[in-house]
């Protein structure tokens, strides 16, 4: 790795970077509000023309759009890319979420942890390289995502689909300044359990969907997920399944649900639905992971006569991610890590998901995860972020692109 040493300090505005910031704060950019994340990406394209950074609206779900912002290399270099979602959870229960107050340290307001810090940090690396007038070898990409806090990812979906494609990135979700080179993936099974129903008087008649259904989950939490807990990891720990939803009824007996009866009619069930989600990790996959749902079936229906199981996986792909820390990506992180918050430069692994998962497993981009700000008060009513991580996290971050772009 090159090292490309230029006077960042001198040109780095710790109080326009801040300002950039409180802006952002300012703009609501949550699933409730109309315009979703479109006035976060006017507000980001206003600056890349003012700072003459050539940028790009990338159409992801009807008008709601990716920001895509590039300095050029001449081609001759690697590429990265600073990837970081545009928008944020609600602000229920907040007294004064876009008010982007400063106090003891810290700015208040929703996204200023997760993830409207790493988002102005990896926006100020681009003016500052622009400033400096520095001709980069690969390609710098700011990459603003939509649609992150609702789950599905869109934007960085349509990145990983369409590009643009580097040969790293960088997310900058919160990690208080720890690299992060390891994630879990997490996906979703449904098992569907299909009986007999018949008059409860004479349930030998029938097939009761949901006793098989709980003998699963039994089956599930005693032998399975025993053994995901011996997997181990060294930087995730095991693996791990959640079983977050369970239904089943004969269709008769949902009267009862809908308000239409007084009681649930007495008719064995004849369907239940098991959902599980699985944290899993870089070293498994989902047809595998599919695979050992399906083989706690033969048990189970061999115990409950007339009933039949299958499991489906919920296709919305969310992968595991790893890289290795001698990868040219993390040290380069962990180079100026040292060299700004040397207590933090540890890589570490990130137990919640992110699209690090995108870039990596659908878009085949080495990807790290590293930003200012704590996750155990993002979504909070009480969510901040420490102003002096911000202007750390800028300065790594433009070293770092200075580091990966420029090959000598």
């Amino acid at each position: 790795m090159a090292e490309n040493k230029y006077p960042i300090s001198e040109y780095l505005n710790s109080e326009e970077l801040l300002g950039i910031l409180a802006d952002m704060i300012r703009i609501p950019s949550h699933m409730g509000y109309s315009r979703r994340e479109c006035d976060m990406v006017d507000y980001i394209a206003s600056i890349c023309r003012k700072e003459g950074i050539e940028y790009r609206l990338q159409p992801a779900d009807g008008e709601r759009c990716n920001i895509i912002a590039v300095i050029r290399g001449n081609g001759s270099g690697k590429s990265l890319m600073f990837n970081g979602h545009t928008d944020t959870v609600p602000v229920a229960g907040m007294d004064a979420p876009y008010n982007a107050v400063i106090r003891d340290g810290y700015m208040y307001g929703r996204g200023t942890t997760d993830m409207k810090g790493g988002l102005a940090a990896m926006l100020y690396s681009l003016i500052l390289i622009k400033r400096m007038g520095i001709e980069l070898d690969g390609d710098l990409v700011f990459a603003g995502v939509i649609d992150e806090e609702a789950a599905k990812s869109t934007g960085s979906r349509v990145v990983a689909e369409q590009g643009p494609i580097t040969d790293y990135a960088i997310v900058g979700e919160p990690t208080a300044l720890h690299p992060v080179t390891a994630q879990k993936g997490i996906d979703y099974f449904q098992t569907s359990f299909t009986g007999k129903a018949t008059h409860s008087s004479q349930p030998w008649n029938g097939a009761n969907a949901i006793y098989a259904a709980a003998d699963y989950i039994k089956a599930l939490r005693g032998g399975l997920a025993r053994k995901y807990e011996a997997m181990e990891h060294e930087k995730l720990g095991c693996a791990t399944i959640n079983v977050g939803l369970i239904s089943g009824s004969a269709e008769i007996n949902k009267d009862f649900l809908l308000g239409n009866s007084e009681t649930f009619a007495g008719v064995v069930p004849d369907r239940a639905d098991v959902y599980a989600d699985v944290r899993w990790l870089p070293c498994q996959s989902v047809p595998e992971i599919q695979l050992q749902l399906e083989q706690l079936l033969p048990d189970v229906l061999a115990a409950n006569p007339g009933v039949s199981a299958s499991v489906t996986y919920i296709p919305l792909p969310r992968p595991a991610m790893e890289i290795s820390d001698d990868e040219l990506l993390a040290q380069a992180v962990l180079k100026n890590v040292r060299a700004v918050s040397p207590e933090t430069a540890v890589p570490q692994g990130f137990f919640g998901f992110t699209d690090a998962g995108i870039l990596y497993g659908i878009g085949k981009i080495k990807s790290m995860v590293f930003g200012p700000g704590d996750i155990s008060v993002a979504h909070s009513t009480d969510e901040r972020v420490c102003v002096e991580e911000v202007v750390k996290a800028a300065e790594i971050y433009t070293q770092t692109a200075l580091d990966i772009c420029i090959s000598k």
